[in-house]
């Protein structure tokens, strides 16, 4: 009788054992959890405070172009009238063009996203396999 009882509280021990372990497990991963959220939060919030910033700088230089593009307009009305407008057009046009070209290339060319992450765990779940 003695060793029954002795074999039930080694089962419950060990029972209470893997309990508090799973209770200590699911607590890591909720605290692992929040804290991907709030640094999730906190990397959105650096993100938009980038993309603000970069607007500015880019309405900035739009304004700046124009005004430039403008003046040389205005040089080359009174140097070459109406050719001199059209080829100022035609070149900042052409140039216009390139670039759109060259960020199409880049695009086509570049790796998918999160390639990297992806091919990881494809190697995981083969080590698994194994």
């Amino acid at each position: 009788m003695t060793i029954m009882f002795e074999t039930e509280q080694e089962t419950a021990g060990v029972m209470e054992s893997i309990r508090r372990l799973g209770s200590s497990l699911a607590g890591l991963l909720q605290t692992r959890a929040e804290l991907f959220a709030v640094e999730l939060q906190e990397e959105k919030l650096r993100a938009i405070r980038l993309l603000v910033w970069i607007s500015a700088a880019i309405a900035l230089g739009v304004a700046g172009l124009l005004v430039a593009i403008i003046g040389l307009a205005l040089f080359l009305w009174e140097l070459a009238g109406y050719w001199g407008i059209a080829g100022l057009a035609a070149i900042v046009l052409g140039l216009a063009a390139i670039i759109l070209w060259n960020i199409h290339r880049r695009i086509s060319r570049s790796p998918a996203p999160f390639a990297g992450t992806v091919a990881e765990f494809r190697k995981d779940a083969e080590c698994l396999k194994k």
